[in-house]
């Protein structure tokens, strides 16, 4: 089995939970920032090129990619996280053949079912040049593979080299989107092909299982795998219903405004969205490394555990103020004129972000509990919300509905999977510190989200220190001891989690 030089199976012995999970979150949002940042640099260049039609799109094409790749997965990333430590290193290694041979399978029958719904039905209505089938069908099957090998490092805390293929994969999908607009054809088929490319380069950096491993059968026998696909198959619910929120903004866009305001409103997601690299790296992080923990000692860890996803959340608080306060400046920056338009939507798509992201911490009770019903049904309620919102407000108030719709709709579901988790595996979370960060972000925010400077880069300057010190407040609003740490430079250090 291929590793890097320090990984292991059940890998951070002697490590807090807090240490192993900040330090594996920090190492991948930082390298989902420096991808970020790729695009960013790159705006000014496709935007100028390619219009707000093609951004459209790709944003439809996505949404159909996006589906495919969640059906086709059906939970079994979760399940292969949580079950991998769940009877020793042989039940381990048995849940990963059947992991990989399972998701194989699927992501090829739905790779090739997303290629053929493109081709249908939306080849011709959203006027692309040329098909775009077939790159929708491999882009689907390739994040399969990207999913499979992201897991397979996470359980063996190989955050270094997701980290590394997350870099290398955004640099060069971004430099071939940008070098096929400039010297093909500026359009979708650009932006799709360096995608594509930038997800073969993750998967090939990665890695995945020696063909003989995936060619030997798992060993496990029905019943366990029938307990694996079971846990997984909640995903298989919720993953459509996570498509409609992601989509159905787009659709009701693309029918009333038609391409052009789906496009700034595309854009405008791009940067309202960037808080996703924070719910990514922490989701990624933390239930491996929060199972791992919890199967060592499952009596002594829910303290712990209920300690540290307190302050998860205020580092979620966090990241909000950050991208509400900076993502219209750096639209306003960045963008083509016909783009600024989308700046006032940044802070509520953040805000729906950080909800989703509430929503994944949410999930820790039901996940030790391996009991995710309670999941569906609150996906299923905030899914039915989202569209009632968007029905009732895109007609109305255009691209800002659409932002408001996400954001209630994700804090609908928030709520609802806080009480459920806390209902079967209580954890003693410190409520009225976590009220406290966000009555201070929250205030922050609202003022902060609008430009302080007719530039927009003096604008974002001017914020910076202002940002910080309210960040740091927050710190040491939620976790006073860590900021004592963090002040004499030994958080982090062994022993001090």
């Amino acid at each position: 089995m291929n590793r890097t030089a320090g990984e292991k199976p059940g890998s951070a012995e002697g490590s807090s939970l807090a240490r192993a999970v900040l330090g594996g979150t920090g190492l991948l949002a930082a390298a989902g920032a420096i991808t970020k940042m790729f695009g960013l640099v790159s705006a000014p260049i496709l935007t100028r090129l390619v219009g707000p039609g093609p951004y459209g799109v790709v944003a439809l094409a996505g949404t159909i990619s996006s589906l495919a790749t969640m059906v086709a997965m059906m939970g079994l990333d979760l399940s292969y996280a949580r079950y991998f430590f769940d009877g020793g290193s042989g039940k381990g290694q048995a849940v990963e053949r059947f992991c990989w041979r399972f998701a194989l399978g699927t992501g090829l029958a739905m790779s090739l079912l997303a290629g053929a719904t493109w081709w249908w039905w939306w080849d011709e209505t959203t006027r692309s040049t040329g098909n775009l089938a077939a790159v929708v069908a491999a882009g689907t099957f390739v994040a399969v593979g990207v999913a499979m090998a992201t897991t397979r490092r996470r359980v063996r805390a190989g955050y270094s080299r997701i980290a590394t293929a997350t870099v290398a994969g955004g640099a060069v999908g971004v430099a071939l989107s940008v070098l096929l607009a400039l010297y093909w054809r500026p359009d979708a088929w650009a932006m799709l092909g360096g995608a594509l490319a930038g997800s073969v380069a993750t998967v090939a950096i990665l890695g995945v299982p020696p063909p003989p491993t995936l060619l030997v059968r798992s060993g496990l026998d029905g019943g366990q795998r029938r307990e694996l696909l079971r846990m997984g198959f909640a995903s298989v619910l919720t993953a459509p219903m996570f498509w409609v929120m992601s989509s159905a903004d787009r659709w009701f866009l693309g029918s009333m405004a038609g391409q052009g305001p789906l496009g700034v409103y595309a854009f405008a997601s791009g940067i309202g969205l960037s808080g996703m690299l924070v719910n990514s790296a922490l989701t990624l992080a933390w239930f491996p490394e929060m199972s791992r923990g919890y199967e060592m000692s499952p009596e002594n860890a829910t303290a712990g555990i209920g300690r540290l996803w307190a302050r998860l959340a205020v580092l979620l608080m966090v990241t909000w103020l950050a991208v509400a306060a900076a993502g219209g400046d750096l639209l306003l920056l960045l963008a083509d004129h016909r783009f600024h338009g989308g700046a006032p939507l940044v802070p509520w798509l953040a805000g729906g972000v950080f909800f989703h992201g509430l929503a994944a911490l949410a999930n820790t009770g039901l996940v030790l509990r391996k009991n995710l019903a309670p999941t569906v049904a609150w996906w299923v309620a905030g899914a039915a919300a989202n569209v009632a919102l968007n029905a009732l407000l895109v007609g109305r108030l255009g691209p800002m509905g659409a932002s408001l719709a996400a954001c209630g709709s994700y804090a609908l579901i928030a709520a609802g999977l806080i009480g459920s988790s806390q209902s079967r595996l209580y954890l003693p979370i410190p409520w009225g510190r976590l009220g406290g960060a966000a009555a201070l972000s929250l205030a922050a925010g609202a003022l902060m989200s609008i430009p302080w400077w007719p530039s927009p880069l003096w604008s974002l300057l001017l914020k910076f220190p202002a940002g910080v010190a309210v960040a740091a407040m927050m710190g040491g609003i939620a976790a006073p001891d860590w900021m004592r740490r963090l002040g004499h430079g030994v958080f982090l250090r062994p022993g001090n989690g």
